[in-house]
């Protein structure tokens, strides 16, 4: 308890808890107003019509009326779409060929064209679904209409141009909110960084200060230090999903009582883990410079960036053994997905796997220490008594004219060996 307590006031005399708390709330507020609105709606797109008719202009107009697609210029003359594309003024680029109002009339194919800007790939992406919806819908209603002059009534007609339907719902993240994405996976980058970064130098510190071998007597001590820090992540987790919500829009359904676990857990997990990793070095200093160790392959094969199930079977079994690979998978469910914690037994029991291993391997590096300390204080008692019985005091007097030699131990002088020797 004593130890805990220590580590409390250690935390309230230092930065850390501001550290915590206050920067990613900086940032989750940052990036959630930046990317409010994740989706561009009215993309601007340039038209070069080569065919000059009434046909065009209508296919233009409809093309307009789309909600992804804003026709911003009109041309009647050919251009290289390089010149509209240069400076970011127009995300793409539309060609109409001449004589497409004729092809459409006798019932013949023509190809259109369509350029984008894939440099600007997440703005464009509704900008190709719009064009396609639109041109998919025209030529439904073309087949449609040359069916119903051919006899076939309407309702025939347009089982015809359609034949199967797809219904197509998109779950969880309709949009590809960024928020969700590379926000989330960026956010916890810091998380892991402030959170390793002071529990990395627990050990090292109290190795500095010459109180680490008294803290192994106690080993369940030693080990409560990552609590306070833990708790302090949570809380600052919270405050950061609940900005994100507010500021951002964010889509994150939950059950605020059921996620300080899984929060608590991961926490705890990773401190553990950078625990381990900063054990043998020599100060805090020496120990910062590891939490590459834990942040660069967290970033990688934990979700963050790129799906696991892309990464190859040997580096997904890899990520399993990462905190922050398990913590993905309970905010995907659970935040993003709305799932109940009665759903995640496999998740929950992988962490307490994870953390049962981190404990076992630090109480063998805790063994391993104090039978390192045993050997220097044993080595150090050998060495002082050897100096102790060979060190003596030699003095010399004359008592009648005889010189007399006196030696004895250096701890009393009072006792030793007289030779005389004749002057």
């Amino acid at each position: 308890m004593k130890a805990l307590i220590d580590e409390i006031k250690l935390i309230l005399n230092g930065k850390f808890i501001w550290i915590m708390l206050i920067a990613p709330l900086i940032i989750s507020s940052a990036f959630g107003y930046v990317f409010k609105n994740n989706q561009l709606n009215e993309a601007p797109v340039a038209v070069v019509d080569m065919d000059h008719s009434d046909y065009s202009q209508q296919l233009i107009e409809k093309l307009d009326a789309d909600q992804y697609i804003n026709i911003k210029y009109i041309t009647y003359n050919y251009m290289e779409p390089n010149s509209f594309l240069y400076n970011e003024d127009y995300f793409g680029v539309i060609y109409l060929p001449a004589g497409i109002e004729k092809s459409h009339a006798q019932g013949g194919q023509v190809n259109i064209g369509l350029y984008v800007d894939t440099a600007l790939a997440t703005a464009t992406t509704y900008l190709r679904n719009g064009v396609t919806e639109v041109i998919n819908a025209e030529n439904s209603s073309v087949a449609a209409g040359k069916l119903v002059a051919l006899g076939v009534s309407s309702a025939q007609a347009a089982n015809f141009t359609t034949g199967l339907s797809l219904q197509t719902r998109l779950l969880y993240n309709p949009t590809n909110n960024t928020l969700m994405s590379s926000v989330i996976g960026f956010l916890n980058t810091v998380f892991l960084s402030i959170l390793g970064g002071a529990t990395l130098g627990i050990v090292p510190r109290m190795r500095e200060q010459g109180v680490l071998a008294d803290a192994l007597r106690r080993p369940l001590s030693l080990v409560l230090r990552v609590v306070p820090y833990s708790v302090i992540a949570t809380i600052s987790m919270y405050l950061v999903m609940g900005c994100l919500k507010q500021i951002g829009g964010l889509r994150f359904e939950v059950n605020v009582y059921e996620l300080w676990i899984p929060f608590l857990m991961y926490t705890i997990a990773l401190s553990l883990l950078c625990m381990l990793v900063g054990w043998s070095a020599s100060n805090p200093a020496r120990a910062a410079g590891r939490i590459t160790m834990i942040l660069l392959p967290s970033f990688i094969l934990s979700g963050a960036q790129i799906p696991v199930a892309l990464l190859p079977p040997i580096l997904q079994n890899v990520s399993h053994v990462l905190p922050l690979s398990w913590h993905f998978k309970f905010l995907r469910g659970l935040g993003f997905r709305g799932g109940d914690l009665k759903y995640f037994g496999q998740e929950i029991g992988g962490f307490l796997i994870l953390i049962t291993s981190f404990l076992l391997i630090i109480f063998l590096l805790m063994l391993n220490e104090m039978r390192k300390i045993r050997k220097a204080e044993k080595e150090g008692g050998l060495h002082t008594d050897a100096v102790d019985s060979t060190e003596t005091v030699i003095t010399t007097e004359t008592v009648d004219g005889i010189k007399i030699t006196k030696t004895a131990p250096a701890t009393g002088a009072n006792s030793g060996t007289t030779t005389p020797n004749p002057s």
